[in-house]
């Protein structure tokens, strides 16, 4: 008894260390994760990415697909992912194998022998699908970080002129705000702006990068209007205020266009789910009353 209880002690003084550091080691890395701010589908096939990579399957897909890369990059870029074009492409190759060969399996079992020829097409059906779920969600990505991003716009120009017009300049009018706090991609890019300021860029070719980078053609127009304020020597509070005003403009603009969406959306659900029950309720009793009367009905 003496012997299995020290058994039960040393066993429990392996375990219990071994499961605290596996514990801690795992919070640490949703934590960075979460920081990272990586879609949990990209997180579920970083391995076999990562493996596809180092095998050099990402590279051989980038050098095949150099002009499409460099598009995909900047939509990387714009969506705020830290993924290179050629972790998307093993991605997207690994979600159409596996939905093709899903696919293929499916329909080798639910097929006779008269049509086996489906079960190629089906399978090629489901991995061209497949393949697209990654850059849809990427562009699922990017269409929300555009919709935060021209959200805050305005509001960060207004803050960033009153605190123009309280003294600052234009770069310490933009570490005022980054320094506000605010969460966002705006922020963020903000901060990046700054560094590279930091580094010796000047101020249009930043703000201008700053613009390449979120591709909103408010905040173009906007980064041309500074540059042409600074060089002609204008009052940039005043071009700041009418800028705020027109990004302010196209807000509203786009909170209008997805209001006048919203009737043709609701035509899916009303079909599908709406119609089909208010018809059961009318012609249920309308079809017992025929069925009992012996009216021939099919």
């Amino acid at each position: 008894m003496k012997q299995m209880f020290i058994y039960a002690l040393t066993f429990l003084a392996v375990l219990l260390p071994t499961l605290f550091f596996t514990v801690l080691a795992d919070k640490k890395e949703k934590k960075a994760e979460r920081q990272e701010n990586t879609p949990l589908f990209f997180r579920l096939l970083r391995p076999l990415t990562d493996l596809l990579e180092q095998a050099g399957v990402g590279t051989l897909l980038r050098l095949l697909f150099s002009r499409h890369t460099e598009a995909l990059q900047k939509k990387l870029t714009f969506a705020g992912l830290k993924l290179t074009p050629g972790a998307l492409y093993c991605s997207q190759l690994l979600t159409g194998l596996a939905a093709g060969l899903a696919a293929g399996c499916v329909t080798a079992m639910l097929a006779d022998q008269e049509h086996r020829i489906s079960i190629p097409i089906a399978a090629l059906i489901a991995a061209f699908l497949g393949s697209s779920i990654p850059g849809i969600i990427i562009g699922n990505l990017a269409q929300k970080r555009r919709t935060e991003i021209l959200k805050a716009i305005p509001y960060s120009i207004d803050l960033i002129a009153s605190a123009m017009r309280g003294g600052l300049d234009f770069s310490a009018a933009i570490r005022f705000y980054v320094k506000l706090g605010i969460a966002g991609p705006l922020t963020d890019e903000y901060s990046q702006m700054l560094r590279e300021m930091e580094l010796g860029v000047i101020r249009t070719t930043a703000l201008q990068n700053m613009a390449d980078r979120i591709q909103i053609k408010e905040f173009t127009s906007f980064a041309a209007a500074i540059a042409l304020g600074t060089e002609l020597g204008a009052p940039l509070t005043d071009t700041m205020e009418i800028q705020g005003e027109e990004m302010r403009k196209a807000r509203f603009a786009l909170a209008e266009c997805k209001a006048q969406r919203a009737p043709s959306l609701m035509l899916l659900p009303m079909a599908l789910f709406i119609l089909p029950a208010v018809f059961i309720i009318i012609l249920t009793p309308v079809f017992l009353k025929m069925k009992e009367a012996g009216v021939p009905l099919f």
